[in-house]
């Protein structure tokens, strides 16, 4: 057996695969799904397994999954609807001539859907004469809910992951016709963040009553132990116990994390598949440091890093440097991201805490008081006004917590080379 067959923190795994039967969130989304005219709303922290609950749930041959990334208009929501079900409006056949064909399907339903090849009715219009060089596919047609209609009765059931990342207005418009959609028999499920957990209902009250809501929780240390347990005794491979609390320590609550290092301590020690026997494994500290710099492999936040690092332009006097106590120095935006990477891995902390670590970090005149929250704040800023989707860190400014979305984030600080 694959070593990367059975440590898969890209997908849906199969031999390592943990539902947490104590919360038994496996048979509270089947019975949501199963609830008819309740839209069903999934959150939880980033890299906690939302989406692979779903298509352990659902089916990944049933699950018409959308995400809410890049969607400032609800044309584009549609637009990606109808690319994942391969339903263009128009297939433009290029010839030698110019000339192109135009062909629209009509389904009983009543949309216009061409080359539906499950889809019942007739075929309309021309084709002209000469050899095809090329095509071209316009998603462009039929949408609202007289879509999310034909996908009900087509048997898949929409997943829109990262709902929250939709913009306000469009999530107001989508809501509503979700609504509808649901009442008609249409299975919805919304997936979001745990502190946005509530846009759909925000987005339309009417929601209030028809939405059922399962919130996973962060991954216990013993839950994040039983992907370890199942799958180095399919490659008869026997860590230590240490190291294997080592691992869990460093996933911070991500079972994906949890997967990404297991995958790479079986490679660094050339594990690629089982062994003859069972064998006893440990590593020395800087092994382990060796193999947890290689894990940031599979975690690489460079240009979320980048952006944050350097901060906005100074304006006038340079900012100014502080020394830190490993002989490294840089600036507030620098000092900050060090005081994350230190000390015990964690997703939330607040203003205290930070100042508490840069103190430790920096013996002697370390940043202080306005410095430190000026600074979170332009972070904040940056993430939100250059990152797009991509939020690693949120400063919540009214309660003085930063929060940390993307636990592969915090990795990249503890153990990237910067």
């Amino acid at each position: 057996m694959q070593a990367n067959v059975v440590f898969t923190p890209g997908f849906l795994p199969e031999y390592t695969y943990n539902d947490r039967e104590q919360l038994k969130l496996e048979q509270r989304l089947s019975e949501a799904i199963a609830t008819r005219g309740f839209i069903c709303s999934v959150s939880g922290p980033s890299k906690s397994g939302k989406t692979v609950l779903c298509e352990s749930v659902i089916g990944k041959d049933k699950m018409l999954l959308v995400t809410g990334g890049g969607i400032s208009d609800e044309s584009i929501f549609w637009q990606k609807v109808r690319k994942k079900l391969q339903l263009p409006l128009s297939r433009s056949i290029s010839t030698q001539n110019t000339q192109s064909s135009q062909l629209t399907g009509k389904s009983e339903a009543g949309l216009q859907i061409p080359l539906l090849f499950n889809a019942k009715g007739g075929i309309d219009g021309s084709l002209s004469r000469g050899q095809s060089q090329g095509e071209t596919n316009q998603y462009d047609g039929p949408d609202g809910t007289e879509l999310l209609e034909f996908i009900g009765q087509n048997g898949y059931k929409l997943v829109v992951d990262d709902f929250h990342y939709i913009g306000k207005n469009v999530q107001q418009s989508l809501a509503e016709q979700f609504k509808e959609a649901a009442r008609l028999g249409t299975v919805i499920v919304v997936v979001s963040v745990t502190h946005r957990s509530d846009d759909a209902i925000r987005a339309n009250p009417d929601l209030r009553g028809r939405v059922s809501s399962i919130d996973i929780p962060y991954w216990e240390n013993q839950e994040l132990r039983v992907i370890a347990d199942k799958g180095f005794p399919l490659l008869k491979l026997q860590p230590e116990p240490a190291l294997i609390d080592r691992f869990v320590s460093e996933s911070v609550s991500s079972p994906q994390l949890m997967q990404a290092i297991c995958l790479q301590f079986c490679r660094d020690i050339g594990c690629n598949e089982t062994q003859p026997i069972m064998a006893p494994v440990d590593l020395n500290q800087e092994q382990l440091g060796v193999l947890l710099r290689n894990t940031t492999s599979l975690a690489n936040c460079k240009t979320a890093f980048d952006i944050i690092v350097t901060g906005p332009k100074p304006r006038g006097t340079e900012r100014k440097i502080h020394y830190l106590n490993d002989g490294k120095s840089g600036d507030v935006y620098y000092v900050i991201l060090k005081s994350l990477a230190y000390g015990d891995p964690v997703l939330t902390l607040s203003y205290a805490n930070i100042k508490d670590r840069i103190e430790s970090l920096v013996p002697n005149d370390p940043p202080r008081g306005v410095g430190i929250v000026q600074a979170l704040q332009q972070m904040g800023k940056a993430v939100e006004e250059k990152l797009g989707e991509d939020r690693v860190l949120e400063w919540d400014d009214e309660k003085e917590f930063l929060n940390v979305p993307d636990p592969y984030f915090i990795y990249y600080l503890r153990w990237a080379d910067w």
